[in-house]
């Protein structure tokens, strides 16, 4: 198979006028997935507002993150992890404190090409196409790559485009690359394509369109700021924020415990 990586690994950090902590503002940092980035940075800018915790986050494919906190002891003080692998990798590795555990948001798939692609009316029309691109995450790394592989499995596809297929490392740079023309067709999450501006949804595909996935919440067991970060979770989880609340909307997303 012809695998191209396109490795997109963001680190974000809110700046803090100190070099001796002079704001005093406690610092907890948070593994998340690329595919929520924007969220909750909004949703962190809303919450410091009113409460003096500082949060860093390290954003990326959520398989990718969770096997960095397993085998390297990475220091995340809590995690947002879409799909049930991530979250089994933590708890099987007893990385978990279960007291400090949330369903979050759903969010669905969908299949999608450039502006330029061809049309479609299933995925069997693929088959008679030359000369395109298929971008998915790649299923050793993140949640959307292993539901893209199991569609495709699932419907007899994946073995027979498997020669057009080209892996990203994660949610974000299956987008960036559809948005760049990098790929002619691509299967993403539906809050990107609600922030996308040169892509279609092919809505009649509804092997893709079927699929909703949730995301989770922990606060690790080793964490010494465990307080800081379930107040920030909480916000997160449980806030009537009216602002934040827009902000889940806009991106087509649903909280699973509101």
């Amino acid at each position: 198979m012809k695998a191209i990586y396109i490795c997109i690994f963001i680190i974000f950090s809110i700046p803090f006028i100190s070099c001796e902590d002079a704001n005093n503002k406690e610092k907890v940092v948070i593994y998340a997935a690329s595919s929520i980035s924007d969220l909750l940075i909004e949703g962190y800018d809303i919450f410091s507002k009113n409460n003096d915790i500082q949060v860093v986050f390290n954003f990326g494919g959520s398989i990718s993150l969770a096997n960095q906190i397993t085998k390297f002891d990475s220091p995340a003080d809590g995690v947002v992890f879409i799909g049930e692998k991530p979250s089994k990798i933590l708890s099987g590795s007893k990385k978990i404190d279960k007291k400090f555990s949330y369903s979050f948001l759903t969010n669905g798939l969908v299949f999608v090409g450039n502006k330029n692609s061809k049309p479609i009316k299933s995925l069997e029309d693929l088959l008679y196409l030359s000369n395109y691109r298929i971008i998915i995450a790649d299923p050793k790394l993140a949640p959307l790559g292993v539901y893209s592989k199991e569609i495709l499995s699932n419907n007899n596809m994946y073995n027979q485009l498997e020669k057009n297929i080209i892996f990203a490392k994660d949610a974000k740079a299956v987008h960036s690359s559809l948005e760049n023309h990098n790929a002619d067709y691509g299967i993403i999450y539906y809050s990107d394509l609600l922030i996308s501006k040169n892509l279609v949804n092919f809505e009649n595909i509804q092997e893709v369109s079927k699929y909703s996935v949730n995301y989770y919440i922990h606060v690790m067991q080793n964490s010494r700021n465990k307080i800081q970060v379930d107040k920030f979770f909480k916000f997160l989880t449980e806030s009537d924020d009216i602002r934040f609340s827009e902000v889940i909307f806009s991106r087509g997303l649903n909280r699973l415990n509101k």
